[in-house]
């Protein structure tokens, strides 16, 4: 990225942003010039080098180094070249006369991610000019791991799927990260950040990948690997304090929960946003009569030795920089329309929380390109709550506890949040001028996404102890439709898997889950303007027939295996406070996974054993 040059070395400046903070604390860091990264001129921070040179690998097996100088008192610890590198260049950095380092922020990595670092133009020929994205806060996405998605493994192999997921009515894809890593060790080793994997066909391939998925109607998220991005493999640690300590150190004495809640609330709505319409605090309360093997709310899982981004330490300014950067090389350079946050790998006590810088830099993105943007909150624990417990349902039947439990879980759940964060002075007057009634700029924040078992095979955290896992075991198609069924009519945004919703298929088995997946994403888009509205949980006093009620939808779910014969006026009879409910007999049959067996007769209706039927008020 590029901008107007000043005369310190050649940067441009960046505008910083006065915050309130209690007195006699110690101040954030404050925040620098901005630095064109990635891009051609070599710019690298390492504040504790002597000497930096830029190093230029030869076709005889020999190297060029060349000095870089520092960028002077605006921009402390960033050293940079007078001119630019061609497009094409092999380069990488020696610090105090070392060997060859591949940039951190290098996007191009052909030789892997030890090997030197190639200059990528960015310029591509879009065709999404006419692109706006979709309500993420809303939406169903599928999950994509490009390695698995198709036989070759590559994003361009799986655009070529993109109009068949569209068929689906789906609209959008998760991307699992992209990130170069080395293919002997494995992403848990190591990613470099900015990078998109040789193997998938680099960056250019995911620029393709972007335009044709806009193309067909599609938007694309992508999980960005933060809890990989600064291992000791990596070698961040010669340039500068990338981490600090690791995941389990805490430093002071509230719980990571409390802190990882802090770190949410800083992008909530600030002065000038549109307030929620039920504000809700951050913290997730937990889910009582829970068996130890399901987790009742966001637990860090990772591995002790693994170091945390340097958010909050000393020195922790340019890891801030790099990872603020990274969120905006992947929204200009590759039109994303969203990015998942791991905010347990995102721990910060600072006084001005790094989520909140994020978001603040991702708004101005967003009102730059004129697109909505979005920042989904993810980690491990949140999203797989569902499913783990629609599990337990369908092993288990008849136990009150997890009805019990599932009450609680739809408290916690909605209604779906989609927080607005903060337009600048500039957005905000462009809403008033010649843009009255079209997309608003800016970005918001997507909390309680739902995963199904198979999305989260790839995501940067553990989920080899996730309770859902046993779902991704069970070869029961019933189930596997009976938890499309609650999924996706939870009303949470929604991320789906090829185990569930097949894209490509193979079998009758295959045909009929895509048939099933096609039917109720209809049914939920047919029923958008009821997703916020509060769930409403029920059971038959054996605890083995489910009743999930929203507005004027109802789904039930037989997790016995006898038949289930009910009558509407007892199991969806309104509530005496709540005047707008449609009465029973208003409610007819729109969807089930047996239609032959589920009939609705009169005011009763039978659903077999391990099935699910959908119905809806005219």
């Amino acid at each position: 990225m590029t901008g107007p040059r000043n005369g310190t070395g050649g940067l441009p400046s960046r505008t910083s942003t006065n915050r309130a903070r209690p007195s006699g604390s110690t101040p954030p860091p404050a925040p620098g010039p901005e630095i064109p990264v990635p891009g051609p001129r070599p710019v690298v921070w390492a504040p504790h080098a002597r000497i930096i040179e830029v190093v230029l690998p030869q076709d005889d097996g020999g190297e060029e180094r060349l000095p870089l100088r520092l960028m002077g008192s605006t921009l402390p610890g960033y050293w940079a070249a007078d001119g630019e590198l061609p497009a094409g260049t092999d380069y990488g950095y020696s610090i105090d006369g070392g060997e060859l380092l591949p940039d951190p922020r290098g996007v191009w990595l052909p030789a892997g991610v030890h090997g030197p670092t190639r200059v990528f133009d960015p310029g591509f020929d879009w065709s999404d000019g006419a692109w706006t994205p979709p309500d993420l806060g809303s939406g169903v996405l599928l999950h994509v791991d490009v390695a698995t998605f198709t036989p070759e493994g590559t994003l361009d192999a799986a655009a070529g799927l993109l109009p068949s997921v569209a068929d689906l009515g789906i609209q959008g894809v998760e991307l699992a990260p992209v990130a170069s890593f080395d293919p002997d060790q494995g992403p848990a080793n190591g990613v470099r950040l900015y990078s998109v994997h040789e193997p998938y066909g680099g960056p250019r391939a995911l620029q393709r990948f972007v335009d044709a998925a806009h193309g067909a109607g599609l938007a694309v998220v992508l999980d960005v690997p933060y809890r990989w991005a600064v291992t000791r493999d990596l070698g961040l640690h010669q340039f500068g304090p990338y981490a600090v300590g690791s995941p389990s150190q805490v430093r002071d004495r509230r719980s990571p929960l409390a802190v990882r809640s802090d770190s949410v609330a800083a992008m909530r709505p600030r002065t000038g946003q549109v307030p929620l319409v039920r504000p809700r605090t951050g913290q997730l309360p937990v889910v009582r009569g829970r068996t130890p093997s399901v987790p009742s709310a966001p637990t860090v899982r990772t591995d002790a030795s693994t170091p945390r981004i340097n958010l909050d330490g000393s020195g922790s300014r340019g890891p801030r920089e790099f990872l603020v950067d990274d969120a905006k090389h992947w929204f200009t350079e590759y039109h994303l329309d969203g990015v998942v946050l791991d905010v347990d790998a995102l721990t910060d006590r600072s006084q001005v929380p790094f989520l909140g810088d994020l978001a603040d830099s991702v708004v101005m993105v967003g009102e730059s390109t004129r697109r909505r943007l979005s920042l989904l909150i993810d980690g491990p624990g949140r999203s797989d709550r569902l499913t783990s417990l629609v599990h337990r349902l369908l092993t288990t039947p008849g136990n009150p506890r997890d009805v019990d439990d599932l009450r609680v879980l739809a408290e916690i759940m909605q209604p779906a949040v989609r927080r607005n964060v903060r337009q600048t002075p500039a957005g905000r007057r462009a809403q008033h001028v010649g843009r009255r009634g079209g997309p608003r700029p800016g970005a918001a924040v997507v909390e309680n996404i739902t995963r199904l078992p198979a999305a989260t095979l790839a995501i940067p955290w553990p989920a080899d102890d996730s309770p859902a896992r046993g779902l991704l075991e069970m070869d029961d198609l019933d189930a596997k439709a009976s938890l499309l069924a609650c999924a996706v009519l939870a009303g949470t945004p929604l991320v789906l898997d090829t185990l569930h919703v097949p894209v490509v298929c193979r079998t009758e088995r295959d045909r009929r889950l895509a048939s099933w997946a096609r039917d109720l994403i209809k049914l939920r888009h047919d029923m958008s303007d009821e997703l916020d509205l509060p769930l409403e949980i029920r059971a038959t006093p054996d605890s083995t027939v489910l009743i999930i009620r929203r507005g004027n939808g109802a789904l039930v779910l037989n997790a016995g295996t006898g038949l289930a014969a009910l009558r509407l006026g007892n199991v969806l009879r309104p509530a005496e406070s709540d005047l707008q409910a449609p009465p029973p007999a208003a409610f007819r049959l729109v969807a089930a996974w047996e239609p032959g067996a589920t009939r609705l007769v009169g005011d009763t209706l039978t659903v077999p054993g391990r099935m699910v039927a959908v119905l809806r008020a005219d």
